[in-house]
């Protein structure tokens, strides 16, 4: 039995009133299944408290399919373990509701999973328009007081890999990500919960990686870009400093807390609030903060996970691979 016939795989596609994107970026979900040659399939479609007629259009033409709705909207974390509770299958693919999938998507990424270490991959994602490339591994740079990952490492011949998976297309195993306990909710409603995940992987001895030949194509029509930018910017900021305060070591995540008061407050004498209310945000969210770095220390799947620090070296004792 061929690789591309062993696999099972589940898409789950988050929306927010995302009607006029969805059709076409079903479609294409079917089509990628079908050419990468997966017979054992279903793709969910997780509702974040749509107000447009979302839920008619889309089963109406794909009546197969399996719609999950909420009475209340929670944001990408939240929306995203929904449907990846309701999965079944083996793997299960994070996908965006305006990232439209090539043919044959799957095919080269299925062999990566014969190594029972590997968490998850992703594909190279390219502006619908442009076909300018947008997102490829990413570099982890990692210092002190320090969690970089946004930086972009492009390849067309050779695995990668990357610090972390792409929420708009990932392929991911399920039985680990479920070990994991999914996406972590504390960054609702967006931003930075996809750095956390693959953190978390790395950090319990898995690997992630960017297969340059699985292609597919970015519509640029998020809903992030319809809020406000000043409420996105501090979202963001809140975020990352959740990001370090729970994955720096004892102390240091403490440290970090200092020195970004510091630059806070110099900022706000400045005229600029935003590091300011982000921070504000942050030390909000203290306790409950705290309380997540100890049942992640109880309940990681690795009864000693790597540091933080430990991850680059992780990463980059992968030898890259030759597409396939």
């Amino acid at each position: 039995m061929s690789e591309q016939i062993k696999w099972s795989v589940s898409i789950v596609i988050p929306n927010y009133n995302g009607q006029h994107l969805l059709v076409e970026t079903i479609t294409c979900a079917y089509n990628s299944l079908v050419t990468s040659g997966i017979l054992d399939y279903e793709i969910i479609v997780s509702d974040d408290a749509s107000t447009d007629d979302s839920f008619q259009q889309v089963t109406s033409v794909f009546p197969e399919l399996i719609y999950l709705t909420s009475d209340k909207n929670t944001g990408f974390a939240g929306n995203m373990n929904r449907g990846i509770r309701r999965a079944t299958k083996e793997l299960v693919c994070f996908l965006n509701s305006d990232v439209h999938l090539s043919s044959g998507y799957f095919h080269s990424q299925l062999p990566l999973f014969q190594d029972e270490q590997t968490f998850g991959v992703m594909g190279a994602i390219f502006d619908k328009e442009t076909n300018v490339p947008q997102d490829g591994a990413k570099s982890a740079c990692i210092g002190l007081l320090k969690i970089e990952g946004n930086k972009n490492t492009f390849s067309s011949t050779e695995v990668l890999p990357t610090l972390f998976l792409s929420g708009a297309n990932a392929l991911v195993r399920r039985k680990k990500l479920l070990e994991l306990g999914g996406f972590c909710e504390l960054f609702n409603p967006y931003y930075s919960e996809d750095v956390d995940l693959g953190l978390r992987a790395w950090r319990n001895g898995w690997s992630l990686y960017f297969q340059p030949v699985a292609t597919c194509y970015h519509e640029q029509s998020s809903t992030i870009k319809k809020l406000p930018t000043i409420k996105v910017k501090t979202i963001a900021k809140r975020n990352k400093h959740y990001l370090h305060f729970l994955h720096l070591p004892t102390g240091l995540n403490y440290v970090y807390l200092v020195k970004a008061s510091v630059n806070s407050f110099a900022q706000l004498l400045l005229g600029r609030p935003l590091h300011f209310q982000a921070l504000t945000l942050a030390f909000k969210e203290l306790k409950t903060l705290q309380l997540e770095r100890k049942n992640r220390q109880q309940h990681s799947p690795k009864k000693k996970a790597l540091s933080v620090f430990q991850v680059r070296k992780a990463m980059y004792s992968k030898v890259p691979l030759k597409s396939t």
